[in-house]
């Protein structure tokens, strides 16, 4: 059974890289996931194959998803859901439980243990497919769904699950992670906008571990 080999969905961003470290520090047979979702920021998939490259990780999957869209993309064309106008920036329908259902679609064939995810403590306030308490759901449906489970199991596995922003990289910093390579924006620029949530918790994030951000942003 290969219990040394993880399936890990990579985005690009500070989270998911330094998931990606911390499963290589454990030695595992990482196999690399990423989803390009209807238009994904290019600078994303920069980083993503950055990281790839810089990590020496090879085996990575690529997977296009032109079909998955934010609600910002479903706005211009009509929303017809009016609750979802409230939904937080960069929101995207049921992305959780697509991407890990394809997740275990991969992990399956490769006698995968683990599905790593690099989701920290904060994401589940924004974002209820993020939480422990789906996780824990979605094993179930692993275990339920997948016809090999009872000799090849296989589970998600956050390993930020609970930290700040503030603790994640400073966990990256330990396991020198590099930084520098990742991209948080959710916006495709030529530098970071700076002032979107997800620049605004990595810019804090920095700011209160006392460090450079080795990021540009936007003036």
């Amino acid at each position: 059974m290969g219990d040394d080999k993880a399936v890990l969905l990579l985005s690009g961003g500070i989270d998911s890289t330094v998931s990606l470290y911390w499963a290589m520090k454990r030695g595992w047979d990482v196999r690399p996931l990423t989803f390009h979702y209807f238009r994904r920021p290019a600078q994303e998939i920069a980083a993503t194959r950055r990281i790839l490259i810089s990590s020496g990780v090879g085996n990575a999957r690529e997977i296009d998803l032109p079909f998955l869209r934010e609600v910002d993309d479903f706005d211009a064309n009509g929303l017809e859901n009016p609750a979802l106008k409230q939904s937080p920036e960069g929101y995207i329908p049921a992305r959780n439980m697509v991407f890990y259902a394809l997740a275990a679609y991969e992990a399956e064939p490769l006698g995968a243990r683990w599905v790593i995810g690099g989701h920290n403590g904060s994401d589940p306030e924004a974002f209820p497919d993020a939480s422990p308490k789906f996780f824990n759901f979605f094993n179930s449906m692993y275990r339920l769904g997948l016809w090999s489970y009872p000799r090849t199991p296989v589970q998600i596995l956050l390993p930020l699950s609970g930290k700040s922003k503030v603790e994640v990289v400073k966990l990256g910093l330990e396991l020198k992670v590099p930084l520098e390579l990742t991209w948080s924006c959710y916006w495709d620029r030529e530098k970071h906008c700076g002032t979107c949530a997800s620049c605004t918790e990595r810019r804090e994030a920095f700011a209160a571990l006392g460090i450079d951000d080795p990021m540009e942003y936007e003036k």
